[in-house]
């Protein structure tokens, strides 16, 4: 569809291919996850108000709880994940009024951008866009933001998005999804009793659940003394828990010094590090060429590692809860847990010749722009300096950008630039 309108006396013509299929605006599909109803029924009750903020470490199964909860309770929802990019106001409003489209299609209006005309009162902005997005939706309806911790600290995102929770009408619910607690613009929602925290203490798994979780993962036998140890050990952590089983399932042993005194996080490289050297070279190698992809789909992970059985191993990573989470759309979509990915992105940069992990980036990221990610396509040329790709990519967005309102995000790209290059293009010295 193509779309004209004028701005600074300037006409632009955007040309909307058909959207893509984004990951960070679709609900995750979750099938066999074991029911934590004592952490149903504390839902039920934290969502008699308007905002639950879910606060844990990394891989405490809290994206897990909240898919299976609303499948419980057969809530519709908006998901939206959350990244660095959304601390462009821009770029939240933009990729919300895609989920908005999504979540109620018989709205053919869409919700406005964040052009420059609104950004003198981002924060009215804010407000008519959630009252104009709720009134869309048919309730009761649940609005979640996962990865709320990827935004951050001194960004105006909080102040902007807390600006549009103050207009959720009866009805209309919103879970956060963090690894931090609420920042410190929410403290004024906290004392109006309008947000509720849901934190790790409540998150941590009580026994029965470490039981429940470890019987429900496909082929964990483990007699009932062995749960109970892992169960200590694993301190309510459900990544650590699964990770032990396995360990303890497949008999590769106990890590060495005390896992008790090792951070969560740090648990977890220890066993994706055990996991992943016990797989087939080939696979390995799979895995550390596709983490430069933030979401995977099989196509791309064919082309970018040239394994033409990309598809099977996917699916048979997710099936094993090797850290893969897959999305249904139209098109699959698998990603890793970001720090199983760190892990790969980190062992990678050992593995491979700077030269090699040069050319893979760049092929991920043409791969990435090929499929709409350009966000992404261009954190993976700043992560390699690769300045020239990073330039051209700009130069090719630049329009559309400006057109949606995110200037922001293209002066982030632009500032990387070295100066000399700038100076020698004067297209990158007019945008």
């Amino acid at each position: 569809w193509k779309y004209c309108y004028t701005l600074g006396g300037i006409n632009h013509r955007i040309m909307r291919q058909r959207q893509p299929s984004i990951a960070k605006i679709t609900r995750p599909k979750i099938t066999g996850a074991y029911e934590r109803k004592r952490l149903f029924k504390l839902l039920d009750q934290r969502l008699e108000g308007p905002v639950v903020w879910m606060s844990a470490p990394a891989g405490s199964g809290k994206t897990t709880l909240v898919a299976s909860y609303l499948d419980a309770r057969k809530l519709p929802c908006i998901w939206y994940q959350l990244d660095a990019g959304d601390a462009d106001p821009a770029t939240f409003f933009y990729y919300l009024g895609l989920a908005a489209k999504k979540a109620a299609p018989r709205h053919k209006k869409p919700l406005p951008l964040l052009t420059p005309e609104y950004l003198m009162s981002v924060k009215i902005f804010s407000k008519r866009y959630f009252e104009e997005l709720c009134a869309r939706l048919k309730t009761p309806f649940v609005l979640v933001f996962d990865n709320y911790h990827e935004v951050a600290q001194e960004s105006t995102h909080h102040e902007i998005f807390l600006e549009g929770l103050t207009a959720l009408p009866e009805g209309v619910r919103v879970v956060v999804i963090s690894r931090t607690e609420p920042p410190q613009q929410f403290a004024s929602l906290l004392a109006a009793q309008r947000l509720t925290i849901l934190g790790w203490g409540e998150l941590k798994l009580a026994p029965e659940e470490s039981k429940g979780i470890i019987r429900t993962e496909g082929g964990l036998t483990l007699t009932p003394a062995a749960i109970e140890q892992l169960h200590e050990k694993a301190h309510g952590w459900a990544a650590g828990l699964i990770l032990m089983a396995k360990s303890a399932q497949y008999g590769k042993g106990p890590a060495p010094g005390d896992p008790e005194r090792r951070a969560p996080e740090e648990v977890f490289d220890y066993f994706a590090n055990e996991l992943f050297d016990r797989a087939e070279p080939q696979i390995r190698d799979f895995l550390l060429k596709t983490a430069f992809l933030p979401k995977i789909t099989i196509g791309a992970a064919s082309k970018l590692t040239g394994f033409r059985e990309a598809e099977r191993v996917l699916t048979q990573l997710y099936h094993d809860n090797y850290f893969t989470e897959k999305r249904y759309q139209p098109e699959m979509i698998y990603q890793y847990h970001p720090l199983f990915r760190q892990f790969l992105l980190d062992r990678g940069r050992e593995e491979y010749e700077p030269a090699a992990i040069t050319r893979l980036q760049s092929a991920a990221a043409e791969i990435l722009e090929g499929s709409g990610q350009v966000e992404a396509a261009a954190e993976l040329h700043i992560a390699g300096a690769d300045w020239a790709r990073l330039s051209r990519l700009a130069l090719r967005r630049a329009q559309s950008l400006c057109a949606q309102g995110r200037a922001k995000t293209l002066e982030s790209w632009l500032s990387r630039v070295p100066d000399a290059m700038k100076v020698e293009n004067p297209r990158l010295l007019f945008w």
